[in-house]
């Protein structure tokens, strides 16, 4: 029997003596081991040097949950002027609680500084990687582990152990599948329903974007590129991020917009399905069309617990592109895309973007706009697939509030025939 084979015997028996801990303290303590102790010494120095607020400039891809912005992240990180983190950042605010239940929604106010601001900033280093062809395995394995304790808070792995293995070449899902733990559980490998709802007790949502073949760990050199910035509950901190987390760095901001029918229905998706779009724990919840107890996506201001789910997913429709529009000020250089024309048009529309941050030409970005992942995606990707359920969609829009129509004549959703 090897170390590893041991541990694992001596994992299990730990495991039903020590009494449960509060997940996010557990998760801080578990991450800070990783960052000082079993990652690289190459990503130490830099997490110990720098913070993400180093880099020249910051391109945020804005839009509300659905609204196709993992599609346009993942295509843009292929961009070899760029770095980026393997999916959404909002993690990182989760474990330094700044989310529910200290606040009453997503919305972080623009003056609230009761947090620390250093480790946040280096929080959010943590996954960077730079864009480069020949990518860099360690760089993978480096960002395996820093995810793992903010997957599962309330597991005591052996990383160390985990480490070696990656390095020699034996898969997570095997490594998973020793601790009892279904790799549906993991990101990389979340591309079906579980049998039962993902337990809240984690710090991220679950999937998200994971690592390409082409990232390497950072260098110092590498903060003079862009780095790029993706999450929907960002629609409700925009004048906070800009004021508290990057005062002095060259941000702009792309405002990608999907016409409410599609994002909706596709928010009615997600709500049913066991892939760790979960996020709160807000009490019992009593929605029709929803018999699960834990909120999905983002919580918006005024998010209620009895309804219509339809009716919810129209809420965080509205309630995001609200935000965004009246958060956009915070920012000088603001771009609003379609979604609708990144699937349509995708070489036109990525070239304004490429030429709105200041990118340069990218073989690689190129290339993948060519030949797109699918990323995200909870069925089948299908023109205007929310006909399918027409009726339930056209009664939430009927019953819609003043607030609803502002947003759609803003975004000029007031045609119908252009919702695919």
């Amino acid at each position: 029997m090897d170390e590893f084979s041991r541990y694992i015997g001596r994992w299990w028996l730990v495991s039903l003596e020590e009494p449960p801990s509060d997940h996010r303290d557990q998760a801080k303590q578990n991450y800070e081991y990783i960052k000082n102790k079993v990652i690289s010494e190459e990503k130490q120095s830099i997490l110990s040097k720098y913070q993400v607020d180093d880099f020249d400039s910051v391109l945020f891809i804005t839009s509300a949950p659905r609204g196709g912005s993992s599609l346009l992240f993942d295509i843009l990180r292929h961009h070899e002027g760029t770095c980026s983190l393997d999916g959404e950042h909002d993690r990182w605010y989760t474990l330094n609680g700044i989310c529910h239940p200290a606040f009453e929604s997503d919305i972080v106010p623009a003056d609230f500084q009761s947090f620390d601001r250093e480790k946040l900033l280096t929080d959010l280093l943590a996954e960077v990687g730079t864009t480069e062809r020949s990518g860099d395995r360690m760089h993978r394995v480096d960002n395996t582990l820093i995810r793992l304790p903010l997957q599962f808070p309330n597991r005591e792995l052996p990383y160390k152990q985990i480490r070696e293995k990656l390095l020699e070449g034996v898969s997570l899902n095997k490594i998973l599948e020793e601790f009892g733990i279904s790799p549906l559980q993991y990101d990389e490998y979340a591309e079906r329903d579980a049998n039962s709802p993902f337990e809240i007790e984690t710090i991220e949502d679950r999937p998200f974007v994971s690592s390409h073949g082409y990232k390497r760990g950072l260098t110092a050199d590498d903060f003079e590129r862009t780095l790029i910035l993706k999450a929907s509950g960002d629609a409700y901190r925009l004048p906070w991020i800009r004021e508290q987390l990057f005062p002095e760095t060259d941000s702009k901001v792309v405002h990608l917009t999907r016409n409410p029918a599609a994002s909706i229905n596709g928010l009615y998706d997600g709500w049913q399905l066991n892939r760790g779009f979960q996020t709160y724990d807000v009490g019992d919840l009593d929605f029709e069309g929803y018999d699960g107890s834990l909120w999905c996506y983002d919580l918006p201001p005024g998010w209620v617990s009895k309804g219509k789910l339809i009716d919810i997913c129209l809420m965080q429709w509205t309630q995001a592109h609200r935000h965004i529009l009246a958060g956009r000020d915070a920012f000088e250089d603001v771009l609003r895309v379609r979604f609708e024309n990144v699937l349509t048009d995708t070489g036109s529309v990525i070239k304004e973007i490429v030429e709105f941050a200041d990118l340069g030409e990218s073989a690689l970005l190129s290339e993948n706009v060519e030949n797109p992942n699918k990323v995200m995606t909870t069925k089948e990707p299908r023109r205007a697939r929310w006909r399918d359920r027409e009726d339930l969609v056209k009664s939430a829009l009927d019953r819609a509030d003043e607030t609803y129509t502002e947003v759609v004549e803003e975004l000029e959703y007031t045609e119908e025939s252009e919702w695919i």
